[in-house]
């Protein structure tokens, strides 16, 4: 086949530069009306608070458009190089990962040890107050689900992560639970594929774990609530990892394969009441991170325990998101459990600490 001729190649990468130019001043044109309400709301924390850049320039530069533009392009490379991004990789047989659990991060073992601190400090206070606290760690799905990396490297240097910190937690006499030699007996496995989170097996596996843990501990107080699973349906979806790689909007043919695991329907049953009738809080608080709120976790728990828990935990809250809320607010002001059960992820033990979290960690309980 003849090769085309210099003025076809000129003019082929002067259209291409033009499309790309296009393209380019198209995107920032249409971030043009997000520019006044997002200087609106800067002020004086730009100067001091990294968190607050980035909102002014994620508000400058995301536009329908600018997110268009990044879809596609993720889409494109999932299909061309079966790349998933920076926050997703993809290990054997379509098994998918979360980046953040592959990482060292620098700093990681003064980050561990300050959060280990603060948790201490915060089980002293509690006890004080005649209130329990279960740290209960979920591993990363990395390490579970190690046989499935493929060509992925989990850094050996964490291998020691869980064990180290809990073992500092213990050595401060804060009662610890590591669900890692729970979780890797499953079978099947605990963890969905295309997501970053357990099924409802490692759900219920670590519910019990947990209840038992609780009642060893003597931390569950009260009359027994019963609760029982009325129902349980297959349920096949794409999990949270398709979504962080910006590919759930293509055909199904064209994705990994779906999760295939099950909802289930947990009914508790409760007739206390005060003497005003309302229903009396519960005993058993729940603080911690989206595995809290995935895979029926929350009902499982109070099946297994046979006590009402109350929910407080926080999607994307990280290490401290869920405890610093709760910790501020009314329900543990005026309500103190007997018992709060910390849900921490792996991964959030070393990760960087922000600047509101660093103030937090100082003083991790108001003072009232």
């Amino acid at each position: 086949m003849a090769r085309p001729s210099r003025r076809l190649r000129t003019m082929l990468r002067w259209s291409a530069t033009a499309v790309l130019l296009a393209t380019i001043g198209a995107a920032f044109v249409s971030t043009l009306p997000n520019m006044g309400a997002a200087w609106a709301r800067a002020d004086a924390a730009l100067w001091h608070d990294a968190s607050a850049r980035r909102e002014l320039t994620k508000a400058l530069v995301t536009t329908p458009f600018t997110e268009a533009l990044a879809r596609w392009q993720r889409q494109a490379n999932w299909l061309v190089l079966r790349d998933l991004g920076p926050e997703a990789k993809r290990g054997e047989d379509n098994w998918l990962f979360l980046d953040e659990e592959l990482q060292l991060h620098r700093d990681r073992t003064a980050h561990a040890a300050a959060r280990a601190a603060a948790v201490s400090r915060i089980a002293r206070a509690l006890a004080e107050k005649n209130t329990a606290l279960l740290v209960v760690v979920v591993p990363d799905k990395s390490r579970i689900e190690s046989a499935h990396l493929g060509t992925l490297l989990r850094p050996p240097a964490l291998d020691a992560r869980v064990r180290d910190w809990t073992a500092k937690l213990a050595a401060d006499g804060v009662p610890v639970l590591d669900l890692s030699p729970v979780l890797a007996g499953a079978t099947p496995s605990a963890f969905l594929r295309t997501d970053t989170h357990w099924n409802e097996q490692g759900s219920w596996l670590a519910a019990h774990a947990v209840a038992q843990r609780l009642q060893d501990m003597h931390a569950l107080s009260g009359e027994p609530v019963a609760s029982v699973v009325v129902s349980r349906q297959p349920q096949v979806a794409w999990g949270d990892l398709v979504r962080l790689a910006g590919i759930e909007g293509l055909p199904a043919a064209l994705k990994p394969a779906p999760d295939n695991d099950t909802r289930s329907v947990v009914e508790t049953r409760s007739d206390r009441t005060d003497l005003f009738g309302a229903a009396p809080m519960p005993s058993t608080v729940l603080i911690g991170t989206s595995f809290s709120r995935r895979g029926n976790f929350q009902p499982f728990l109070q099946l297994a325990s046979r006590a009402l828990v109350a929910d407080f935990s926080m999607d994307g809250g990280d290490f401290s998101g869920a405890a610093r809320r709760y910790f501020a607010g009314e329900d543990f002001a005026k309500n103190p459990p007997r018992v709060v059960v910390w849900e921490v992820p792996e991964r959030t033990i070393e990760a960087p600490i922000g600047e509101a979290e660093q103030s937090w960690l100082r003083a991790p309980l108001p003072t009232r």
